[in-house]
């Protein structure tokens, strides 16, 4: 949906109008899906963006050895999976007919459809930034060439609905939604340690 190389994520911490125009990307397509429209709140992302840069600079600068420079793109994703969690960045929803192409078809039924829709609704915030930061992350993992065995995407539903529950419960902690990240995408190396 969006377009992704290795430097994105690195682009999008320096530039807050790459990410933006990023994100929103992603929140439309979704929005055009399942015919909703929504409002973006004016300056809540880039409140969010100004907090994820700062939590990057923070957890680098004293959770890190001094030779690191950069953290992985699961730490980047789950700082900012908890910037985007932490504040409500939409209005309402309406229905909403588009003219324009929908990006991409939804592959269930009417009846998950229908669901989906719902969820988002109801989830909002929590399930435009966990899928978007789950797409980051798979678009990595995919492409990583130091890994024993290939990869295959690691979320199951039950997975993603207790992990949207954490999300929506209000108690987030970053390092937690580190952790949860980390062991997911977990897959020994060439080397035969785990990441």
């Amino acid at each position: 949906m969006i377009p992704f190389d290795e430097k994105k994520l690195d682009e999008w911490l320096a530039d807050y109008e790459s990410f933006n125009y990023a994100f929103r990307e992603f929140c439309y397509a979704n929005f055009k899906v399942h015919g909703l429209e929504a409002q973006f709140i004016p300056n809540v992302t880039k409140q969010i963006h100004a907090q994820w840069v700062a939590d990057n600079q923070q957890w680098l600068s004293e959770e890190t050895s001094e030779k690191t420079t950069r953290l992985s793109h699961v730490k980047i994703c789950a700082l900012l999976l908890f910037n985007l969690n932490s504040e409500p960045f939409l209005g309402n929803f309406f229905d909403h007919e588009y003219n324009e192409d929908v990006p991409y078809e939804f592959k269930g039924s009417d009846e998950q459809k229908a669901t989906a829709r719902q969820d988002l609704i109801d989830g909002r915030e929590s399930i435009l930034a966990l899928d978007f930061c789950l797409l980051i992350i798979n678009w990595f993992e995919k492409n990583r060439t130091d890994r024993a065995i290939l990869y295959r995407q690691p979320m199951t539903a039950d997975m993603r609905h207790d992990l949207l529950n954490y999300l929506l419960g209000g108690a987030v902690d970053r390092k937690a939604l580190y952790l949860i990240l980390k062991a997911m995408y977990l897959r020994p190396n060439r080397g035969g340690a785990a990441n």
